[in-house]
């Protein structure tokens, strides 16, 4: 075993936390316990989760179903969207946007924004982006939306 953070082997044994061994590291001072291989769910669960989101079940609800957090919830869903989650080429000269808004609590006082943009004519999702609802959210929103050459009026 060998310290996370700097990768020395010279540590000690630090006390318990929720009955497991704690260690320090003499080098850095860096404090963990040992990993467990039962540790986080499965793919198979997170994926299932990600589908009931897009079906249209909010995040506290799936989260009360499989009992973890919401904010668990997010994560999975954001993981998932940065590594599968590849927007269309456009395929027309002229695409028509429609922009919609949409907020999530999480833990009751923290708002999230997904920001959406719709094609008009196919009702096909271009681009989201999350966030703060403010003007640097929107930004990166269009950013997103270069490469279809969007002008705003």
């Amino acid at each position: 075993m060998n310290c996370r953070k700097c990768e020395s082997t010279d540590f000690v044994k630090n006390g318990h936390i929720n009955e497991k061994q704690r260690y320090k590291c003499k080098k850095c001072g860096y404090q963990w316990t040992e990993n467990h291989k039962h540790r986080g769910r499965p793919i198979a669960e997170r994926a299932f989760a990600v589908f009931l989101y897009c079906h249209g079940l909010s995040m506290n609800a799936i989260s009360k179903m499989l009992d973890v957090a919401p904010s668990t919830i997010l994560k999975w869903i954001r993981n998932f969207s940065t590594e599968h989650a590849h927007p269309p080429e456009p395929q027309t000269d002229a695409v028509v946007l429609e922009l919609d808004e949409m907020w999530h609590y999480l833990k009751k006082k923290n708002k999230l924004w997904i920001w959406k943009a719709f094609c008009r004519d196919t009702g096909e999702l271009i681009a989201w982006e999350c966030g703060d609802r403010d003007k640097t959210t929107l930004k990166k929103l269009l950013q997103r939306l270069e490469n279809w050459q969007v002008k705003v009026y």
